[in-house]
């Protein structure tokens, strides 16, 4: 008897959770199928069923609704204003020195880019669909109509965010981390409001 679609979905989540933590804890190299499917509480057989590859797997969760990029769309609201504050409540939480364990664990573009060429080009597309989700996301709370400008402002905040939290997850120094995250907080907030 065939299994639901339900079923299939629910299995394929849990081999994404399970795939998606283990790639954060070992990098893309340090684990395998088997490792994969046992954390999902599967067996290695029926992994094919959901994914062609480790490859394949990799690409699904770089691209599997970031918490970053859900945060955004969560908050767009109704008006230009509303996208703005609500862009800026995310910028603040993401660059947060509390929340730096919940990032780190949570948003591929610091956990997981270092791995992306290891993934080969699925992966790649899958971290650039990802940079354009968040960038087109942050653009919608800006003000002006140059594309470009918009673009660039989008962009510089986006490094700023995953450069400074990456940076301060490896300071030995947890005052330097914090000024580090405050200091990308500011000028995302300025670049948001110019």
């Amino acid at each position: 008897m065939p299994l639901s679609k339900a079923h299939k979905e629910k299995t394929r989540r849990k081999i994404l959770d399970a795939a998606g933590v283990l790639f954060r804890k070992h990098g893309y190299d340090g684990i395998g199928i088997e490792q994969i499917m046992a954390q999902a509480g599967l067996t290695r057989g029926g992994f094919y069923a959901h994914f062609d590859s480790k490859a394949d797997l990799f690409a699904h969760v770089l691209d599997t609704e970031p918490a970053f990029t859900r945060m955004l769309a969560e908050r767009q609201g109704a008006t230009k204003e509303d996208a703005q504050n609500g862009a800026l409540d995310v910028l603040a939480t993401y660059l947060d020195p509390d929340n730096i364990a919940y990032v780190t664990s949570t948003c591929p573009m610091v956990s997981l880019a270092r791995d992306v060429d290891k993934g080969g080009a699925p992966a790649r597309a899958a971290l650039t669909n990802v940079t354009a989700q968040l960038t087109a996301l942050l653009k919608n709370g800006m003000s002006g109509s140059n594309l470009d400008q918009l673009d660039r402002r989008a962009m510089a905040i986006l490094a700023l965010c995953v450069g400074g939290v990456t940076v301060a997850q490896t300071a030995a120094d947890p005052v330097l981390a914090q000024k580090m995250l405050r200091a990308c907080e500011d000028e995302a907030r300025r670049l948001m409001l110019s």
